[in-house]
């Protein structure tokens, strides 16, 4: 019935729940078809476009594009918390977890970036830690929700790679929760990072775990996240300066009747450790 409905009268969001539906059941070539034909009817639309290249594995890119990661979250903003609270969302805890383990008690004395905020569900994990908190995302519409919980100092709307390269040797910790899922090759956000950060600086973060991937160490899923292998993650580290603390292996949250399992890394920027100035 929705095929016949979008045969007469294409609409975005039934072809984004039956693309949906059919990715759910794992019929890629049906749902594939479906984002084709949503691209038919709407050539310039990023969404469908990053899924039509997850569904059928072509013209896969090594990242998400900024219009498509824009749109697709100020469209999710306004359930996006209450969607990942029924799916058992973990990642915001699992980072916690690392943040505390590292750092101990929180003293409120470290510059940290929120990187990727969204509605800023890491943020009550951060705040206590923090001296200067900001979140830095790209879609307004997450920020506009991050701001009601008035936990962050700033809150910016940048492209992630881009702000970390414009604020060298600013922060003492960076954390991100389910940000790179939406980076296949890690090494240029990665170095970045490794330049905002101070000597010694922190940097947190989850992934989603590959069980092997044909060479880049990296593949996009169907669902528009990219998965990593945990070798690729560690090598690309090393690369971009990072001495890893851990690297553990959790689940992130529920699909379905099965959980997504993941990565929750912890790393150490290379110099030598300093105080917040």
């Amino acid at each position: 019935m929705l095929h016949q409905a979008l045969a007469v009268r294409p609409d975005a969001a039934s072809f984004g729940r039956l693309g949906t539906l059919l990715r759910g059941m794992g019929r890629l070539e049906e749902a594939a078809a479906v984002y084709e034909a949503w691209l038919r009817a709407e050539p310039d639309n990023p969404i469908a476009r990053h899924l039509l290249a997850a569904c059928a594995g072509k013209a896969v890119g090594t990242r998400a594009s900024d219009a498509f990661v824009t749109r697709e979250f100020d469209e999710f903003a306004d359930t996006f918390d209450e969607v990942l609270r029924r799916l058992e969302y973990r990642a915001p805890a699992l980072v916690a977890t690392a943040l505390r383990r590292i750092e101990g008690e929180p003293r409120a004395a470290l510059d940290i970036m929120d990187a990727g905020c969204g509605t800023g569900l890491l943020a009550a994990y951060l705040r206590p830690y923090a001296r200067r908190l900001i979140g830095v995302d790209l879609s307004p519409n997450m920020l506009r929700k991050a701001a009601e919980r008035a936990a962050y100092d700033e809150l910016v709307a940048a492209e992630l790679t881009a702000y970390l390269g414009a604020t060298p040797r600013a922060f003492d910790i960076l954390a991100a929760s389910d940000t790179l899922v939406y980076f296949g090759d890690l090494s240029a956000v990665l170095a970045a990072a490794g330049g905002s950060l101070r000597p010694g600086g922190r940097l947190f973060f989850t992934l989603e775990r590959a069980q092997a991937a044909e060479g880049a160490g990296y593949r996009l899923h169907a669902d528009g996240r990219y998965m990593h292998v945990e070798r690729y993650v560690r090598g690309a580290l090393a690369q971009a300066g990072f001495e890893p603390i851990d690297v553990e292996q959790a689940f992130l949250r529920r699909e379905g009747e099965s959980y997504v399992e993941g990565l929750v890394v912890a790393a150490r920027a290379g110099g030598v450790a300093g105080t917040a100035q």
